[in-house]
């Protein structure tokens, strides 16, 4: 009776996913994030299955007890010693279970959350905490899962995924109609449960990990305090007024692989020029890069290695000593660049052009010295506020609203992918359209959140800008310095309260009153030259460098 009685309680536990499944989880949304890489499929696929889990066992206890009961059953079951692919899917799999419904698993749980741990090191509360945050947006969960495979190094097929924007799009938009045709296939109370649980959350996009904390949750469209940068408890008085909008998305989910071809084409041929004097200096800085990383010698010391040059001096004069030699501690830190492009209006023409090519040089000349290299942008959806602006009138226009408009951040490069996987992306800087406004302060923030993430003993943060903060529907409701003076904030907290260099090269614009270390170039034929001798400084020993104040 016992054995029987257990393996009903197994059965209902898997009907139970079953059931979630059909209610929670949309197969075509699912598709759209899945890639070429069979392993990253795989875990895609188990925590997917934990965050419908996870939403239904919020419904109901008695579904979270069912499948905590099939979890721990598999989990006395599961063979540890299998070193293989699967250990890790497994440990994905109850892992994310167990921490975005707040459950310790029995069995051989501890071991897999160990393991995960150890995977994942300083970053696992970081990535659990952001899964567990979007489990009641599948589309936004799947972004979270994307992008932390992609950062983990698990995700190597990521640029190789065939589907484009007008695929996601086109799918978006019956995605609502396939989950209302599903809502029949589950019992009305879970239904009515599931609707009160929505009525009393926000389900806004995370603009970034690293936005998604400090809600004023008395506001009726939950206006966010900017994030503080340590955690002192000094407030700023920067808002957002809904993040539900904008996106953080990949260069090469904006259009098709065609056209990003034919874009990165244009750029090569409108630069063909400019580019021979920009690679004379890149090469200049790679010998002086590996010059640097090179073993040095100490020589004539008195213990060491046996100077093997002078022993034919020992030879002629048998009276000399012997001369030794000994390696020197070189100082050359593991070391990251980003690269933060303005994409805003202003940019278009020659700046954005040049800005592309010499990113694209920089990053293959550090590549080559092995530093990796990332390159981001940021600009806006729309023009005007887009429909931020159209909710702030629908909400009868409330005062004092903070940043209005559908922010979009681009990831033309990420820190672990390839140069040769990412130099198309550059190309959709050339793409009509992109480049709009500019919110400089959060765009800031988040390369800063992304860098400080990074393992990389030495983090460098170059901002490439053209003027300053303009976004015409924030500053026709907030007083006129409004963008300009949280930039000032967060500049200044990131210089005063972190590791990472900061440095910014003004395009005809002089940005030295934001920033402490500043250049401005009037002519932006001088970007390149400016880029790579910075660079240059930065790596010299024992050099102070020399930045424009």
């Amino acid at each position: 009776t016992s054995s029987l009685k257990n393996d009903l309680n197994y059965l209902r536990g898997e009907a139970d996913s079953m059931a979630l499944e059909l209610r929670l989880h949309n197969s075509k949304i699912h598709q759209l994030y899945k890639t070429r890489s069979n392993i990253s499929n795989k875990i895609f696929n188990v925590i997917e299955q934990s965050r419908y889990e996870a939403k239904g066992s919020q419904l109901f206890k008695g579904i979270k007890s069912n499948i905590n009961n099939k979890h721990n059953r598999d989990l006395q079951e599961t063979d540890i010693e299998n070193k293989n692919d699967n250990q890790l899917i497994l440990a994905f799999k109850y892992v994310s279970y167990a921490e975005f419904t707040n459950t310790e698993l029995k069995g051989k749980f501890s071991f897999y959350k160990k393991f995960l741990k150890k995977k994942l090191g300083d970053q696992y509360s970081f990535y659990m905490k952001t899964l567990k945050d979007n489990i009641n947006n599948q589309e936004n969960f799947s972004t979270k899962i994307k992008f932390m495979l992609e950062d983990l190094g698990f995700l190597n097929d990521l640029n190789d995924d065939n589907t484009n924007q007008n695929d996601l799009d086109q799918n978006n938009e019956n995605s609502s109609k396939d989950t209302n045709e599903q809502n029949g296939q589950i019992d009305e109370q879970l239904n009515k449960s599931e609707t009160k649980q929505e009525d009393d959350q926000t389900q806004n996009t995370t603009l970034g990990e690293e936005l998604s904390d400090i809600y004023d949750d008395s506001a009726e469209n939950k206006v966010k305090h900017f994030p503080e940068i340590d955690n002192l408890a000094k407030k700023f008085d920067y808002k957002i007024f809904t993040q539900e909008f904008d996106e953080i998305i990949n260069a090469n989910e904006l259009c098709n692989i065609q056209e990003l071809e034919k874009l990165r084409l244009s750029l090569d041929q409108q630069v063909f020029s400019f580019q021979p004097l920009i690679a004379k200096i890149a090469n200049r800085l790679q010998r002086k890069l590996l010059a640097i990383q090179k073993r040095q010698w100490e020589f004539n010391v008195e213990e060491g290695f046996l100077d093997t040059s002078r022993l034919a001096r020992i030879v002629a004069k048998p009276t000399y000593k012997l001369s030794y030699k000994k390696e020197k501690n070189i100082e050359f830190k593991d070391t990251v660049v980003s690269l933060l492009i303005d994409n805003s209006g202003s940019m278009r023409g020659k700046p954005i052009t040049v800005a592309a090519l010499c990113s694209d040089i920089i990053t293959r000349t550090l590549e080559r010295c092995l530093i990796k290299t990332e390159i981001l942008g940021f600009t806006t959806k729309a023009w005007k506020g887009g429909k931020s602006r159209e909710k702030w009138i629908q909400l009868g226009k409330p005062s004092n609203p903070g940043r209005m408009n559908d922010l979009r951040h681009i990831i033309y490069k990420s820190g672990d992918a390839p140069w040769r996987r990412s130099k198309k992306n550059l190309g959709l800087l050339l793409r009509e359209g992109i480049l709009k406004e500019n919110v400089d302060g959060e765009a800031l923030m988040w390369a800063y959140s992304r860098l400080q993430k990074r393992l990389e003993e030495r983090k460098i943060l170059f901002v490439i800008s053209d003027g300053a903060p303009v976004d015409d529907s924030t500053l026709s409701v907030n007083p006129g310095n409004y963008l300009e003076r949280n930039l000032k904030d967060v500049i200044s907290r990131i210089e005063n309260k972190s590791e990472i260099e900061l440095i910014a090269i003004g395009i005809g614009h002089d940005v030295s009153r934001y920033y402490k270390k500043a250049v401005t170039i009037m002519d932006v034929d001088e970007l390149g030259e400016v880029l790579l001798n910075e660079l240059s400084n930065i790596f010299t020993p024992n050099k102070k460098r020399k930045i424009a104040a």
